[in-house]
């Protein structure tokens, strides 16, 4: 015993030592892959990161130069193709035969009308012995560079472009000969491309324009500021010497860079691995290990066993049981807006009383989940809107907001609804700013320009004439479900505040109409008929577009709240049938319609097709996109998929969302996506404009896309893949059901191998299609849509729907 004593006693050393040099070799393990970790970061962050931008920012900036350049190319090619055509004319040539023209004859000035877009057009005559003759009249010339190149044009006998300084400004000139008589020059001031040019880019790139003349270059538009010429790049035009420089801007540059954030993540993270890892193996060569302990197992109880499981039936009627209590129990807190009992009758006493004495009651189902909305003679009577109008009023002045803007639409019901609620909001002490009959968007363009946030657009929208409502906005917000809701407590508590406020005038129209045509370029006159429906549009939309240059055909184009014409919603096709009627007798190249309230626009083409809103969104979102790389686009969950593979595909950030403009514009401040938009026809633009849903500026921005690009709205439209699609299906259903009814379908559903999308409904993504099922928030029904490659896979995808939907509720069986 003693022997083994010592000979344990003895080894203690050794086993200190053994012990001793493992913890070195884990601390020299230890600091050897932490280093190899840093040697890496710093690799990467320095050499290969810088290398991958500077690929990146080429590549993106070679993409862009190239569309730059097919553009330019495609915009200089109209413009000689219309001189081109002007030279032809056979009343020009025969009056060149006869003797000199004027600047102030009918042809002189049918040239002007021709290019609205030039800053100077003129019709040379040209002698017998050309224009050497002592009949030239070269006198009317500028310089001897224009001289110059009417003698090209005539000694080759084609259209000559060029560019060249006058009285410090450069100009551009197209000149034809017409016959062997005369000439027309048609000059543009350089701006006008430069405008072009920066409207393409956005602010993804700067962009020079550079005529080279022998060994002379000169800037013929050139960029106020310089960025990142190491990656320039240069792209040859169809004009000889004509050479198009494009300069990446610090944001395209900052949007292609990787954020270290992740880098610097994986960093430490990977050093606490392998700190913690040898701490560990560190700590272990001191321990001894024991056994572990298996955990015993105890048998289930027989309480544990599963109820049997409730029909889908029993689960609905659940539902709808605990939905009702629940917004029983919870009433003082925050009620729902559907199926709770009615709020207390209003009275017309001072603000503040609490004596819920009745004249009429307030309809619940009109608080709805981003405005208010109702049957205008019952639901929104004037104690109604009165009632409303004190409530906004209060909500406003506890924001410590003084100012209030109104407007409405020309619906019949909307001047009584306007005076009651102007009453309400007066009594409780906010000044109001009344704009008239005007359009949604005119309303949210006045809270930009005049700089208040709260605002109040009485409209039905697009709904029929007997409907009415109003779209809410504080501190330039559109309010949500909960805002909505905050306001009808308002009115139950009769929680008001007192006192008079001043009622004031103002216009918007002329401000509104400049504002857009100071930022909108279109690069030839179209004809467009407009369809305003004998809406809120009616009289601002044709001014509009013929200040944009446009030639106008009116179509229902005067206010009547009857809407004798069609219903105001012109995402329906039937309602378009008049437009497309006068589309084709008229041969415009597009026909343009506008809801009641002008928010949402649909589009009638050339050959009478009717693109849906994904698909305007699809020619929209290719231009943000191409001008500023890496440009997040947002659209809702009724859009087609084709839409966000198209966004990828240009190098953008597709997002789905909500259905619901309040929920849009706030996505849209939220991420700051340049674009949004909903398959109802609802189109935000935040590049160039303020994030609201305008239909008249969106079409506005169509027609400049169209143009620029040299395209028709059905080459737009041939460009884009295609699959089979249903519209959208509304299938009634009472308000306090049809949650209950949503939620029983997605509980229930077992569609294998599908991805499942639930922010707003349920939509289901297989492989070959897709089908969505939500309920509505604007009226009692539930909305349906399908989309997939083939007719048969549809089907397949509607069949399955319907089938769990009938098993929740057979009632339904007839509006399938």
């Amino acid at each position: 015993m003693r022997k083994k004593a010592s000979e344990t006693i003895a080894t203690k050393p050794a086993v200190a030592q053994r012990f001793s040099a493992n913890q070195r070799d884990i601390l020299l393990s230890a600091i050897f892959s932490i280093g190899l970790v840093f040697a890496a970061f710093y690799w990467i962050q320095h050499y290969e990161e810088p290398r991958a931008l500077t690929q990146r920012i080429d590549t993106v900036t070679s993409n862009i130069a190239d569309h730059q350049r097919g553009i330019v190319r495609d915009a200089i090619d109209q413009l000689g193709s219309r001189v081109t055509e002007q030279s032809k004319s056979q009343e020009l040539i025969d009056a060149l035969q006869q003797g000199n023209i004027s600047d102030d004859s009918v042809l002189s000035k049918n040239l002007k009308r021709a290019f609205p877009e030039a800053q100077d057009t003129k019709i040379i005559y040209i002698g017998n012995q050309g224009i050497a003759d002592e009949r030239s009249e070269t006198l009317r010339l500028r310089n001897n560079i224009e001289i110059d190149m009417l003698r090209k044009s005539i000694e080759q006998q084609k259209l000559i472009i060029e560019a060249y300084k006058h009285n410090d400004e450069w100009l551009i000139s197209f000149v034809k000969t017409a016959s062997k008589r005369g000439a027309i020059y048609v000059t543009f001031n350089a701006n006008y491309f430069e405008k072009m040019l920066n409207s393409l880019a956005g602010n993804a790139v700067s962009v020079e324009l550079i005529q080279t003349y022998k060994s002379r270059s000169d800037s013929v538009i050139k960029p106020s500021a310089i960025a990142y010429p190491n990656v320039m790049q240069s792209r040859p035009l169809s004009v000889p010497g004509w050479t198009l420089q494009i300069y990446p801007q610090e944001n395209t540059v900052l949007s292609l860079s990787s954020d270290s954030t992740l880098l610097w993540l994986i960093c430490v993270l990977c050093v606490a691995l392998i700190a913690s890892s040898h701490a560990i193996f560190f700590l272990r060569s001191y321990q001894i290990p024991v056994a572990e302990k298996s955990p015993s197992k105890t048998p289930k109880s027989d309480l544990e066993k599963a109820d049997p499981e409730p029909s889908l039936e029993q689960v609905l009627a659940k539902k709808l049981s605990a939905d009702r209590q629940n917004r029983t129990a919870k009433r003082d807190n925050f009620p729902a807006p559907d199926g709770a009992p009615p709020l207390p009758e209003l009275s017309t006493e001072k603000a503040g009383s609490k004596n819920k004495a009745a004249t009429s009651t307030i309809s619940v189902n009109s608080f709805r989940a981003y405005d208010i909305r109702g049957i205008a003679e019952t639901e929104l009577d004037d104690n109604a809107c009165f009632a409303i109008g004190k409530s906004v009023g209060s909500e406003a002045l506890s924001r410590s907001q003084s100012k209030l803007l109104l407007g409405r639409d020309g619906r019949l019901s909307s001047p009584r609804i306007h005076e009651a609620l102007v009453k309400g909001l007066l009594s409780t002490g906010i000044d109001v700013i009344d704009l008239g009959l005007i359009a949604t968007p005119m309303l949210h363009y006045a809270c930009q320009d005049l700089n208040i946030g709260n605002a109040i657009m009485i409209t039905g929208s697009h709904n029929a004439g007997e409907y009415n409502g109003m779209k809410i906005s504080l501190e330039f917000k559109s309010l949500t479900s909960q805002d909505i809701q905050t306001l009808r407590q308002r009115i139950e508590a009769q929680d008001f505040t007192s006192g008079n406020g001043n009622r004031t005038s103002d216009s918007i129209e002329q401000r509104y109409i400049d504002r857009i045509i100071g930022d909108v370029v279109i690069a030839q006159s179209l004809k467009v008929v407009i369809d305003a429906g004998n809406g809120a549009t009616s009289n601002i939309a044709p001014a509009l577009f013929e200040e944009l240059g446009c030639e106008v055909i009116p179509l229902f184009c005067e206010t009547d709240g009857n809407f004798p014409n069609h219903a105001p919603d012109p995402t329906i096709e039937s309602n378009l049938s008049a437009l497309k009627a006068a589309v084709a007798e008229h041969g415009a190249d597009l026909g343009i319609a506008f809801d009641g309230d002008g928010d949402r626009v649909a589009i009638v083409s050339a050959q009478g097709r009717c693109p849906s809103a994904d698909q305007l969104l699809m020619v929209l979102a290719n231009d943000i996109v191409t001008r500023n790389p890496g440009a997040e686009i947002l659209f809702d969950v009724k859009c087609s998929r084709l839409l966000p593979e198209l966004i990828v595909d240009c190098g953008g950030r597709p997002t789905m969302w909500k259905c619901g403009h309040s929920y849009m514009k706030q996505k849209m401040a939220e991420t700051g996506a340049l674009l949004g938009g909903e398959f109802s026809g609802h189109i935000f633009y935040k590049d160039r404009w303020y994030g609201f849903d305008d239909g008249m500026y969106t079409a506005a921005r169509l027609l400049e896309i169209l143009t620029l690009s040299g395209l028709t709205m059905d080459d737009a439209l041939d460009s884009q893949a295609s699959l089979v699609s249903s519209p959208e299906i509304l299938i009634p259903v009472a308000d306090e059901r049809k949650f209950a009814i949503i939620e029983t379908f997605t509980e229930n559903q077992k569609f294998a191998d599908a991805g499942l999308i639930n922010i707003d409904g349920l939509r289901v993504e297989f492989r070959h299609g897709w089908g969505l099922i939500r309920a509505s928030n604007t009226g009692p029904a539930i909305t349906m849509r399908f989309e997939a490659d083939s007719e048969s896979s549809m089907k397949r995808i509607q069949n399955d729907f319907k089938e769990l939907l009938l098993r929740i509720d057979p009632t339904l069986v007839d509006s399938l």
